[in-house]
């Protein structure tokens, strides 16, 4: 597959799962990231800093600043400073964010029907290897750009 195949299944992709999140979003007053965000928090309760949200799901820091600050004053996200750490400050999903998270997360398991249908086990143990080698080269590559 080459690079552009790859870049324009990434976008075609992305556009799909942002076309099912819109109609969410909407239904509760919240844009993309915030959405992102939220499910973030979620579904990887151990990376709950906003360091965490900019490094791993790859949203910038300024968009996550604002779409943190717009979750907590509409009451969807609650922020406490770290027992141990007091310069991190966590994130935690609310009790009002609940639907939302069910919602998401039932849009989340239907995307990934979307894309594993036609797919067998072995073919999709094969993707998920190769993806996650991909994404070690990606990082590889991004950590040597930084040096």
């Amino acid at each position: 597959m080459t690079a552009l195949k790859l870049m324009t299944a990434g976008r075609k992709l992305l556009n799909i799962y942002n076309g099912l999140s819109a109609p969410i979003c909407k239904r509760y007053g919240i844009n993309q990231t915030c959405f992102d965000i939220l499910l973030f928090c979620a579904n990887n309760p151990e990376n709950n800093t906003a360091r965490d949200i900019c490094e791993l799901r790859g949203i910038k820091s300024g968009m996550a600043s604002v779409a943190t600050e717009m979750l907590i004053k509409k009451g969807f996200l609650h922020r406490e400073d770290d027992e141990k750490d007091r310069r991190l400050r966590r994130l935690t999903p609310t009790e009002k964010a609940a639907p939302i998270i069910k919602e998401g997360r039932e849009m989340q398991r239907y995307f990934a029907e979307i894309l594993t249908s036609g797919i067998s086990e072995q073919e999709a143990q094969a993707l998920r290897s190769a993806a996650d080698k991909l994404i070690l080269s990606v990082e590889r590559f991004l950590k040597e750009e930084k040096q």
